[in-house]
């Protein structure tokens, strides 16, 4: 497994300084959030692609991309925005396939009230993942479904919710959150990896504090981490572990060389556990 990133916790910063800071912490490859402002507000300028594309191949082993889901949901009350979503996940596709992107991340649906979804709203859902896998498949692009945070009108944050999604799409796949599989428990996470490991191709690492996902697992090291990495590797996993810090949980005034600290840390505390988890793997 490889050390990645999540270009999210360098949210200010542009995509130079972004590879900059990365390669300043030894971080091998990088997912991209779509949604990063510098390039987000030229997106569809083929310079800022080109551009984009130039320094991932330049700085990075290989990307992965995550798709735009601020102000979006493929199972929204209202249909303009679920035309959106399915319009703004299809731009993601072709922005991956420009990149040669080895995966791209979308996020289930969730109702738009506080509320559990119905069964009018995870039609809606299906039906995006019915366009948005065609759509892909033509253009030989990777769709992964992440396990959300366990909230009431979140879909897909049980193992049960998202092997029922995709035992209907044979070519979707999933991006394994383990601090949102975690804040329900380690037992949750360790389902996710036995009853889908096979349909897992990206994984997002970090820490729980207080209930709350992504803080650093360097500095929340939740106990567990190690034999979810174990399980990982012994189901067959060898992709990306992609670091996923929220840096508004720490300070929001860090420095560039707070946060290329905090990454070196980070993944060393991920590097010790891999190696911890292959103890493990010899102990079962």
């Amino acid at each position: 497994m490889e050390i990645s990133c999540s270009s999210l916790f360098l949210w200010d910063y542009g995509i130079d300084e972004i590879a900059e800071i990365l390669g300043q912490a030894g971080i091998e490859n990088i997912e991209f959030w779509a949604e990063t402002p510098e390039f987000w507000q030229h997106r569809h300028e083929a310079k800022a692609v080109e551009h984009l594309d130039d320094v991932i191949s330049t700085f990075f082993g290989h990307c992965t991309v995550h798709a735009p889901i601020l102000d979006l949901n493929p199972s929204s009350y209202n249909e303009h925005v679920r035309k959106a979503t399915i319009k703004e996940t299809f731009w993601a596709i072709d922005l991956s396939s420009k990149l040669d992107a080895h995966v791209l991340t979308i996020h289930p649906g969730n109702r738009t009230v506080h509320r559990q979804p119905s069964q009018e709203d995870m039609e809606w859902f299906l039906d995006y993942i019915t366009v948005c896998t065609g759509y892909a498949r033509e253009m030989g692009v990777v769709l992964a479904l992440e396990n959300l945070s366990p909230r009431l009108q979140n879909m897909c944050y049980e193992p049960s919710l998202m092997r029922d999604v995709l035992a209907k799409y044979p070519d979707l796949m999933m991006t394994f959150d383990i601090a949102h599989a975690l804040q329900t428990g380690q037992d949750n996470a360790l389902d996710f990896i036995s009853e889908l490991g096979s349909r897992i191709v990206n994984v997002h690492v970090g820490g729980v504090q207080n209930g709350t996902p992504h803080y650093p697992g360097h500095m929340a090291r939740n106990p567990g981490i190690s034999e979810i990495l174990g399980r990982l590797q012994k189901s067959g996993y060898d992709n990306d572990l992609t670091i996923e810090i929220d840096d508004k949980l720490i300070n929001q005034d860090m420095s560039k060389f707070d946060k290329i600290s905090i990454l070196i840390k980070e993944k060393e505390y991920f590097i010790q556990d891999m190696r911890l988890s292959e103890k493990y793997l010899k102990n079962v």
